[in-house]
Protein backbone atom coordinates (compact mmCIF):
# COMPACT_ATOMS: atom_id res chain seq x y z
CA UNK A 1 0.00 0.00 0.00
CA UNK A 2 0.86 3.51 -0.86
CA UNK A 3 2.04 6.06 1.51
CA UNK A 4 -1.23 7.91 -0.23
CA UNK A 5 -2.93 4.82 -0.14
CA UNK A 6 -5.74 6.56 2.57
CA UNK A 7 -6.31 9.56 0.83
CA UNK A 8 -7.19 7.71 -2.49
CA UNK A 9 -9.57 5.06 -0.58
CA UNK A 10 -11.44 8.06 0.76
CA UNK A 11 -11.33 9.90 -2.20
CA UNK A 12 -13.02 6.84 -4.23
CA UNK A 13 -15.90 7.12 -1.09
CA UNK A 14 -16.59 10.38 -1.47
CA UNK A 15 -16.94 9.46 -5.22
CA UNK A 16 -19.60 7.11 -4.24
CA UNK A 17 -21.21 8.87 -1.70
CA UNK A 18 -24.85 7.69 -3.16
CA UNK A 19 -24.23 4.38 -2.91
CA UNK A 20 -23.04 4.97 0.95
CA UNK A 21 -26.28 6.74 1.68
CA UNK A 22 -28.07 3.89 0.26
CA UNK A 23 -26.00 1.73 2.40
CA UNK A 24 -26.88 3.77 5.20
CA UNK A 25 -30.14 4.44 5.15
CA UNK A 26 -30.88 0.41 4.18
CA UNK A 27 -28.79 -0.75 7.45
CA UNK A 28 -31.21 2.09 9.46
CA UNK A 29 -34.16 0.61 8.01
CA UNK A 30 -32.61 -2.87 8.71
CA UNK A 31 -32.21 -2.06 12.65
CA UNK A 32 -35.62 -0.63 12.78
CA UNK A 33 -37.12 -3.91 11.99
CA UNK A 34 -35.03 -6.17 13.81
CA UNK A 35 -35.94 -3.71 16.76
CA UNK A 36 -39.76 -4.95 16.56
CA UNK A 37 -39.87 -8.02 17.72
CA UNK A 38 -38.19 -6.48 21.38
CA UNK A 39 -41.33 -5.21 23.44
CA UNK A 40 -40.57 -3.43 26.07
CA UNK A 41 -42.59 -5.79 29.29
CA UNK A 42 -43.19 -2.23 31.33
CA UNK A 43 -43.97 0.69 29.28
CA UNK A 44 -43.89 4.37 31.67
CA UNK A 45 -45.08 6.28 28.65
CA UNK A 46 -48.13 6.12 26.16
CA UNK A 47 -45.86 5.41 22.88
CA UNK A 48 -43.05 3.03 24.40
CA UNK A 49 -45.51 -0.20 24.47
CA UNK A 50 -45.05 -0.13 20.10
CA UNK A 51 -42.15 -2.32 18.69
CA UNK A 52 -39.82 -0.12 17.37
CA UNK A 53 -40.80 2.86 19.11
CA UNK A 54 -37.24 3.96 20.25
CA UNK A 55 -35.53 2.69 17.28
CA UNK A 56 -37.85 5.48 16.10
CA UNK A 57 -37.61 7.70 18.49
CA UNK A 58 -34.22 7.69 18.05
CA UNK A 59 -34.39 8.23 14.45
CA UNK A 60 -36.25 11.25 14.39
CA UNK A 61 -34.62 12.98 17.57
CA UNK A 62 -30.93 12.52 15.95
CA UNK A 63 -32.44 14.34 12.30
CA UNK A 64 -34.45 16.59 14.35
CA UNK A 65 -30.96 17.81 16.01
CA UNK A 66 -28.84 17.92 12.73
CA UNK A 67 -31.40 19.94 11.15
CA UNK A 68 -32.20 22.30 13.87
CA UNK A 69 -28.12 22.34 14.28
CA UNK A 70 -27.42 23.27 10.75
CA UNK A 71 -30.55 25.30 9.96
CA UNK A 72 -30.69 27.60 13.47
CA UNK A 73 -27.23 26.83 15.52
CA UNK A 74 -24.62 27.19 12.52
CA UNK A 75 -25.63 30.64 11.23
CA UNK A 76 -24.68 31.98 14.88
CA UNK A 77 -21.17 30.58 15.04
CA UNK A 78 -20.42 30.53 11.66
CA UNK A 79 -17.18 32.75 10.51
CA UNK A 80 -15.85 34.02 7.53
CA UNK A 81 -12.86 32.23 5.94
CA UNK A 82 -10.90 34.99 6.70
CA UNK A 83 -12.05 35.47 10.39
CA UNK A 84 -8.85 34.71 11.48
CA UNK A 85 -6.59 36.78 8.67
CA UNK A 86 -3.90 35.36 7.06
Amino acid sequence: MSHNGLGELLAKWRDNWKTWRIIFFVVLGVLLVLNVPFVTHHPHFGLDKYPGFFAGFGLVVGLGMVIVMKKIIQPFIARKEDYYGD
